[in-house]
């Protein structure tokens, strides 16, 4: 008997794939040694067993097509006459299934006679996978007596149904999909625009009864349309899904980050270590299954009759061809048509011929920028456009993005797809069915959207250049404002859009959004209040078509803060010393009128208030809240216990307001607690009274970004913090463990640089550090105890950790109240957080700005 030949066979072709360049030959000679091994192993087997005339082995599913990836199933059907009885046949299977296993595959297989094939039908994945049938070794006649009796006269119902399914499946997957389709993690099989969908035509052509019986093979068939972008594209993914389980060493057919620059080297597109490699080979990746997106429109709208041909012009006349095209897309906008999928393809191969004058003539631009005002379906057009290669023709600086990755964890699609879909959820607002109705609120009143939409199409295209991309799409937006005649002030409109589009995002993730000073600032960069609603619009589609579940409730509720704030600020006109005091004076109306106080206990809570430390503690907290933490420091302060933890559930998080002593490791105590529940702590703040206890406030959500925190979860943290106080719990060893399961995804080396940054132009008391690093378990404990052992004062933190990378923002002091200007002791804090983030020595980019 065999035993572990073909296992030493398969791994010595493995590296062929190198070589052969070809997925469909590669995954065929993989079949024929199995073919060739199974075929020695069934004459072992039926040797002095008369089953040479009753039974047959059949390769089926992807093995019947003779496209084995190197660690797929291999599936079998031992197909029999039912003149054997259940012990031979268990006899047999478990001979030839073992010989399998020893050789480290797996098997999926079925034994059934020809009458019992019929019984499994109703099952579409059976169905499919015994259309791709292919005799192996065995009853010859037997196997022709399936094809001619099985196979020949499988009901029309069912080919119908199925065909109909499946045409149906792609439509509504593919072409009708509102979400992009190009993955930044793809699955080469299953996500839209594998292999599976091209599959999924191949089995609707394999029923046709004008097909050739040909002996197994995706493109044995006739497909409508050219077929030979498609057959290049599926040789490309059954080659990189090749690749991708070599390297794996086992059935994978997620292509992940941290795998990526692996099979790219793999397969020929340079070294591993070379961002250019990544870019290169997602870049061919991509263009594969636009391919495949392509192919598939066309042959939808054959096979539904939807090939109706809407363009009475051949796109022939080089003199009318820019105007045609332009027309063409402005026209099925403005009737909101959609172009059927065979004008679309005419349309993508007449784009071949749109040289450098298209983008710089006056009708077509004109014509453009009509669309873009016609405020309807734009985004819907420009995707269009996008897909027949004519709008990275009309805009080049956006073109420049097509299939251009981002290799991050939090970013899902590449740079176009995710600006398309910008454009997309900018259509929604335009009907008015957006989700929240405050943004909805905020656009209504919006002016001037065909520079919005026109910024959020070049808005990531200085992503293709290392640097700032805001600053170099600023750069951009400038040229393409001159090549489209704007006005001046629709010409800094757009450029400040641009380059401006990420800054509400970082200030409500890294800055104290509730400081009058930095509203006061923020808001001196806008010359009108059109300006901010444009800006907040744009910061909120952009955050949610970075990739599903981004744009968490957390996020929607800061931004929104920090727009309001700002609006206020541009509308009322005011300054730092009239905001504290309309502070105080609601503070005071609130106690009088709502609480029914006297004013002499109004004025004292209001000094409670004016002199906690610091003073945007007036800011951060409403009136009810003031009024309830005096009550609640009172009660607490009476009833000596150590600490008094209350908590409330907001729409987006859970704010936890703990009085205690002065304590730095109250600090510890509480980022070391919530990590090891396996939460998220979003914001921390720190204040003190003129008494010295703490208020310390922390907002904290699950791991998905949503304020739905157990009650008893809420039990846990109070408990576990009077233990570390009593000395009773080691905080040191709680905040390096967690008691749920998670898994960090693999960084790959130099996708995100490390960064620590001082600011000490923000204010004139503190300094703000930002440390981006990888995530981990504990890491704001780490760098909140080295702060700590530095003798520093910590007043606010804010963490905006993405899947892959921390970015992390923490406001410090010394212990006398001032900022660090000390550059030794900065450089000795930047080396001591990078040491406890696990950072390589001597990496990390350090910056400070006094």
């Amino acid at each position: 008997m065999l035993k572990s030949e073909l296992k030493a066979k398969l791994q010595r072709t493995f590296p062929k794939a190198k070589t052969v360049s070809s997925g469909r030959l590669f995954t065929r000679q993989l079949s024929n040694l199995v073919d060739d091994s199974l075929r020695q192993v069934f004459m072992e087997v039926s040797n002095g067993i008369p089953i040479k005339d009753h039974l047959c082995l059949i390769a089926v599913g992807g093995y019947g097509r003779r496209e084995l990836a190197p660690y797929s199933d291999i599936d079998l059907l031992y197909l029999h006459d039912g003149k054997l009885s259940d012990k031979v046949l268990s006899e047999i299977i478990s001979k030839i299934n073992t010989f399998l296993y020893n050789n480290d595959k797996e098997v999926g297989h079925s034994c059934r006679t020809i009458k019992e094939s019929f019984l499994y039908l109703n099952q579409i994945e059976t169905y499919h996978a015994v259309l791709d049938a292919r005799f192996l070794v065995g009853s010859e006649i037997l196997f022709q007596k399936f094809k001619n009796d099985f196979l020949g006269k499988i009901p029309e119902k069912f080919i119908k149904e199925y065909n109909e399914w499946k045409l149906s499946y792609l439509r509504e997957r593919i072409i009708n999909s509102y979400n992009p389709i190009l993955l930044s993690e793809p699955n080469i099989k299953n996500d839209p625009l594998g292999l599976r969908d091209i599959q999924q035509m191949y089995w609707i052509e394999k029923t046709n009864p004008l097909a050739d019986s040909a002996d197994g093979g995706i493109f044995d068939f006739y497909l409508i349309g050219d077929s030979l972008t498609l057959l290049s594209a599926y040789d490309f993914l059954l080659l990189t899904r090749s690749a991708l389980h070599i390297i794996s060493g086992r059935k994978n057919d997620r292509l992940d980050l941290g795998l990526q620059a692996e099979v790219a080297e793999f397969l020929g597109f340079g070294p591993k270590n070379e961002i250019k490699t990544l870019e290169r080979f997602m870049s061919q990746f991509y263009k594969a299954q636009k391919d495949v997106y392509f192919y598939i429109g066309t042959y939808l709208d054959e096979k539904t009759n939807l090939n109706k041909k809407r363009i009475h012009k051949e796109l022939s006349n080089p003199d009318t061809l820019y105007d045609d095209i332009i027309q063409f897309f402005a026209e099925s906008q403005k009737n909101e048509e959609e172009p059927s999928r065979i004008d679309l393809n005419e349309i993508r191969f007449a784009s071949h011929f749109l040289d450098d004058d298209f983008k710089n003539q006056k009708s077509v631009l004109d014509c453009f920028l009509g669309m873009l005002r016609h405020k309807k379906r734009i985004g819907h057009t420009l995707t269009l456009m996008h897909e027949c290669n004519v709008l990275g023709k009309l805009i080049p600086e956006f073109g420049a993005c097509t299939n251009f990755p981002l290799f991050s964890y939090h970013h899902q699609y590449t740079v176009d797809e995710h600006t398309l879909l910008i454009l997309r959820e900018l259509d929604v607002l335009i009907a008015d069915l957006w989700e929240d109705p405050q943004v909805q609120e905020v656009f209504n009143v919006c002016e001037k959207i065909e520079i919005l939409a026109l910024a959020i199409l070049i808005h990531d295209a200085g992503k293709v250049k290392e640097g700032d991309h805001s600053q170099y799409g600023a750069e951009l937006a400038l040229i393409i404002a001159e090549r489209f005649r704007l006005s001046e002030e629709d010409t800094e409109l757009l450029r400040f859009l641009v380059a401006e589009h990420i800054i509400m995002s970082e200030l409500s993730s890294k800055r104290d959004i509730y400081d009058p000073n930095l509203i006061s600032s923020f808001a001196k960069q806008f010359s009108n209040q059109n300006t901010l609603r444009l800006l907040y619009v744009l910061t909120i589609i952009d955050t949610k078509s970075v990739g599903q579940s981004v744009l968490t409730n957390w996020k929607k509720e800061i931004l929104h803060f920090l727009f309001t704030s700002t609006l206020a600020y541009l509308q009322n006109k005011s300054n730092v010393s009239d905001t504290q005091e309309r502070i105080e004076t609601t503070l005071e109306t609130y106690l009088v009128e709502k609480e029914g106080l006297t004013s002499e206990q109004s004025e004292q809570i209001v000094n409670f208030g004016m002199q906690i430390r610091p003073s945007s503690y007036l800011n951060y907290n409403t009136p009810r809240r003031v009024y309830q933490h005096f009550i609640l420091l009172h009660e607490w302060i009476q009833s000596g216990s150590p600490f008094r933890l209350l908590s409330e559930k907001e729409p987006a998080f859970v704010t936890l307001s703990i009085f205690a002593n002065a304590d730095k490791r109250m600090l510890l105590y509480l980022s070391g607690i919530i990590s090891s529940l396996g939460l998220s702590l979003v914001g921390l703040r720190l204040f003190r009274t003129n008494n010295e206890h703490l208020i310390l406030q922390a907002q904290i959500t699950d791991e998905f970004g949503s304020g739905e925190i157990a009650e008893q979860q809420i039990i846990e943290i109070e408990s576990t913090l009077g233990q570390c106080i009593e000395g009773v719990v080691n905080i040191e060893d709680l905040a390096s463990t967690t008691n749920i399961w998670k898994t960090l995804p693999q960084i790959p080396d130099g996708m995100v640089e490390e960064l620590v940054k001082f600011a000490n132009d923000v204010s004139d008391t503190y300094s703000v550090l930002e440390v981006r690093v990888p995530d981990s378990i504990g890491l704001v404990y780490r760098i909140l105890k080295t702060l700590i052992d530095f003798e520093l004062e910590v007043i606010f933190v804010r963490i905006s950790t993405s899947a892959d990378f921390a970015y992390d923002s923490f406001h410090i002091q010394t212990k006398n109240g001032k900022k660090i200007e000390d550059t030794g002791l900065l450089l000795s804090i930047k080396e001591k957080i990078l040491s406890v983030a696990r950072v390589k020595e001597n990496q990390g980019i350090m910056e400070i700005s006094f």
